[in-house]
């Protein structure tokens, strides 16, 4: 009769602070920033049991609650496209982000605020208006990218599914290379993706 050694124990599942420290901080973003400048952020919304959705939120100077919803709109079944929800209220909207995460004050220069805002007049639009959504949108809407039973997919081959969280990470790298956001933004999105 052989004995063998007993398995090591396993090791007990880490401690909440261990798990809540592995998440990536966000780049440090003053409460205020320069004159003129918008506050950009990063909305969530819970997508729970799927990856969440992802948008920019671009900050009006005078109202916190009410911004500019950028974002890649639809699914990996039928495709996606842009749009950018002007002058969206987030106190009059089912449609509240679960996270809000500021990434970066960016320079007015890049903003047209009376198209941006649509002078106050909530809007759904699908084509750029200023030098920030002009950069975002040079990355275009992740096409579909789920196969169904119909499509005739080569064997093997993989799939790359392109959502709105790719958009985001991708159009983010298109604003560093634009000069518009700092590298470590662009950095930090591409670790928080799902």
């Amino acid at each position: 009769m052989s004995h063998f050694p007993a398995p090591p124990p396993v090791p007990p599942p880490p401690a909440f602070s261990q798990l809540h420290t592995r998440l990536p901080k966000p780049p440090p973003v003053p409460q205020s920033g320069p004159q003129g400048a918008y506050l950009i952020e990063l909305a969530v919304y819970n997508g729970y049991p799927f990856k969440d959705h992802w948008a920019y939120f671009v900050r009006s100077q005078t109202d916190p609650e009410i911004g500019v919803k950028v974002h890649a709109t639809g699914d990996v079944r039928n495709g996606f496209q842009l749009e950018s929800k002007r002058s969206h209220n987030l106190r009059d909207t089912v449609d509240i982000p679960s996270k809000r995460i500021p990434l970066q004050w960016v320079d007015g220069k890049y903003f047209d605020s009376h198209k941006m805002f649509n002078d106050g007049v909530p809007v759904i639009e699908s084509k750029p208006v200023c030098g920030f959504e002009d950069s975002a949108y040079k990355i275009p809407a992740p096409g579909k990218s789920m196969n169904t039973v119909d499509d005739a997919a080569e064997p093997g081959k993989a799939i790359v599914q392109r959502d709105c969280q790719t958009w985001i990470v991708e159009s983010a790298d298109q604003l560093v290379a634009d000069g518009i956001f700092v590298a470590d933004v662009a950095a930090y999105l591409h670790t928080l993706k799902q």
